[in-house]
C-alpha cells in the first residue's frame, strides 16, 4: 500500500537502493540474476511554466484529484507524515548556482 512518502531528488541527484539478498537462492552455474525496479512517483521540472515549479510543495499524494491542490482537497496532515516531512524533507535548493553559472564569462582557456 502506497505510503506517500517519496525520494525527492534534484538534478545531479543519485539513489542506491540496497536490500538483503540472504533469502535468495544461490544461483547455477553460468546463470545471471536480473532485478526489476518498479518505481511510483511524480516528476515537476522547474520551468517558469510549471504550476509551482520553484518548490516542490505543495507534495503530490496518491488520493490527488488535482494538481496543484486547493483548501477543498483534503490532504496528508497526520502524525507520521509530518514526522517524514521535518526528517527527511529539510535540502533547500534554490536556483542562485544555476543563475550564477550563466552570468560568469567563458574563460579563454
Amino acid at each position: 500500500e502506497p505510503d506517500n512518502r517519496f525520494v525527492i531528488m534534484n538534478s545531479g541527484d543519485e539513489m542506491t537502493v540496497k536490500f538483503s539478498n540472504s533469502d535468495i537462492l544461490t544461483l547455477q552455474k553460468g546463470w545471471v540474476r536480473d532485478y526489476l525496479l518498479y518505481s511510483d512517483g511524480w516528476l515537476k521540472d522547474g520551468d517558469m511554466n510549471t504550476a509551482r515549479g520553484q518548490t516542490v510543495a505543495p507534495l503530490p499524494f496518491h488520493a490527488l484529484e488535482a494538481y496543484p491542490y486547493g483548501p477543498e482537497q483534503k490532504t496528508l496532515d497526520e502524525g507520521a507524515y509530518r514526522e517524514y516531512l521535518m526528517q527527511y524533507n529539510t535540502r533547500r535548493v534554490t536556483g542562485d548556482v544555476f543563475r550564477e553559472k550563466l552570468s560568469v564569462p567563458p574563460s579563454n582557456n
